[in-house]
Order: C-alpha cells, then sequence, then structure tokens
C-alpha cells in the first residue's frame, strides 16, 4: 500500500500468482541478554538454477557462512570483476544492486547483527562498510574460528553453542542509546517530517540524529528511509515472501504510484512489473531477481 500525500485511497501494484518454492528458511530470536546486539538466527537452504542473481538494496548487516557452493558477488559498474567471497563472512549494509552467484546450491547459517551489535564487532563506523562484504577471519578470527559450524552440526544445536560465545563478545559493549526499531520505523511509515519526528523520538536534535544515526546504519537517515520504504514494497509485491512486510496495514508513505514506481527503479534498477514478472515461478527469495546473459565468475 502506498499512503497519498492527499485523502486519496492508496494505490496498489498489481501481483502475479506463485506457487511456492522447495527451501527452507529458519529465523530464530536471540536471547533477550543479546537482543541489543543480535537482531536473529538464519539457516537458509535451497537450490538455485545456476544463473547471476541481481542483489538488492537490504539494510542489514550479519555474519553468513556458506555451507554449500561457494558465493561470489560483484558491484554493477561495467568495469566490476567477480569476487569470491570467504566462506565465513562479514556482510556490511547494501544500499547499491550488484549481483551474486552460486552455482547450485545455497546453504547457509548466519547471524545478523543490530547496529550496536556491528560496532562492537568492528568497532569503528558502518560508513565504512558500506555495500562491503569482508572475510571475518580477517577481521575478528577468534570470533570467526569460534562461529565455524562443526562437521554436520545441525543448525540449533550451532545456534545454542555459538550464544555463549557472542554473549562474551558483547559483554560491556554500549546498546544504541534509543529505541532503534521505534525511531527507523518511523522513517519507515511517517509520510512527513519523519527525520524530525525520528529525531525527536530519538531525544535528540536533527543534526545529532543525522550525524549519529549515520555512523551506526553506514547511511544518512534520509537514504536510509528510502531503503525502508522500497524493502516494505518488495515484501509486498511478493505474492509468497519467506519474509513479510511487519507492518501490512501501515500504508508505505509514497506521496503517488508514480513516485513509488521512480523510487524503486532508483534503488533496485527495476520497476516494480519486473519484480513481479522475474519472480513467477516458485522463488521465495526477496532480495535477489535471476538476470540472464550475464559473464558468470570462473573457479
Amino acid at each position: 500500500m502506498f499512503r497519498q500525500s492527499n485523502p486519496v485511497a492508496p494505490a496498489r501494484l498489481k501481483k502475479s500468482a506463485m506457487t511456492a518454492q522447495p527451501g527452507q528458511l529458519d529465523i530464530q530470536p536471540p536471547p533477550t541478554g543479546l537482543a541489543p546486539f543480535v537482531s536473529g538466527f538464519v539457516h537458509r537452504d535451497e537450490r538455485v538454477d545456476g544463473r547471476a542473481v541481481r542483489l538488492l538494496p537490504d539494510v542489514r548487516t550479519s555474519v553468513q557462512i556458506m555451507l554449500a557452493d561457494p558465493y561470489w558477488i560483484r558491484e554493477r559498474g561495467d568495469g566490476e570483476a567477480w569476487q569470491r567471497l570467504p566462506r565465513i563472512a562479514l556482510w556490511g549494509p547494501r544500499h547499491d544492486w550488484g549481483y551474486g552467484y552460486a552455482a547450485a546450491h545455497v546453504t547457509c547459517f548466519a547471524f545478523g547483527l543490530t547496529p550496536a551489535g556491528f560496532r562492537a564487532v568492528m568497532r569503528g563506523p558502518a560508513t565504512r562498510w558500506l555495500n562491503r562484504v569482508e572475510g571475518l577471519d580477517a577481521l575478528a578470527p577468534a570470533l570467526a574460528a569460534a562461529v565455524d559450524p562443526r562437521e554436520g552440526e545441525p543448525f540449533m544445536e550451532w545456534m545454542a553453542r555459538i550464544i555463549p560465545v557472542l554473549e562474551v563478545v558483547f559483554a560491556g559493549a554500549a546498546p544504541v542509546s534509543f529505541d532503534w526499531p521505534g525511531v527507523t520505523g518511523i522513517l519507515a511509515e511517517e509520510a512527513g517530517g519523519a527525520v524530525r519526528k525520528a529525531a525527536d523520538a530519538a531525544g535528540l536534535s536533527e543534526r545529532q540524529f543525522r550525524r549519529v544515526f549515520e555512523a551506526l546504519s553506514g547511511v544518512a537517515p534520509k537514504r536510509y528511509q528510502r531503503a525502508l520504504r522500497v524493502d516494505r514494497m518488495i515484501r509486498q509485491l511478493h505474492p509468497a515472501p519467506w519474509e513479510a512486510d511487519t507492518a501490512p496495514d501501515i500504508p508505505i508513505p509514497f506521496a503517488d504510484q508514480p513516485h513509488a514506481i521512480r523510487e524503486f527503479r532508483a534503488l533496485t534498477g527495476l520497476t516494480p512489473a519486473d519484480y513481479v514478472r522475474l519472480k513467477t515461478g516458485a522463488d521465495r527469495t526477496l532480495r535477489s531477481v535471476g538476470v540472464d546473459g550475464l559473464a558468470l565468475p570462473q573457479g
């Protein structure tokens, strides 16, 4: 749903029919004590079709461990090269689309990091990690070794084993000084003056809020807001997503449908209709769409 700036009924984009995709996405919440630093634990397991995919923006940061085929990424410029990712990698916030590739099978254990968790692991502002993926063993070797799954270790056993490790890692770390979900919810859902309202909710002046927010998220609040709104749009366009919009009854605050389409294209390189068309045929993932005709990585 897209909220109009005038009292007109919300515009809606059409969805296409889709069958469920064979595959698994298991998302487990963190224990209460870890919640300021870890957003959740994830197990993804699915077969892919051997094509490259377009990776769409994702504001979240995470540690991802690839357990099947190697994963490759490349940025979207013509001269960019494929980068084979280390098996255990730290994914920074992505605010530009790029490309990804796995040959046939994606199996991944991961844990998401809140802005406070990312700051504690990297000991610096998130701005340095925009659109970056790096090996965790080079950045935090002890942590990488501790979270490396054992041979054949089931996901739930892995999660139970690393929770005490993460509790030690984040012991004494400072959480974000304001209600991060509440503030980002304002950015995602409020129609007018969202940055000012978010600053008020954080108890900061707008100037302070912009500085603190960019250090925590990697981008300015307005840019983050655009990514959140397009992400909500992706969740609503997808007929059978693994992850649904968390506020489906609150309209996405675009001025009108042309504005929504422009924003979607600017952040993803696709129109909403392109996205829906490319998602037909049993693909439940949200932030990747198949790409034909792109040279694949070698090795």
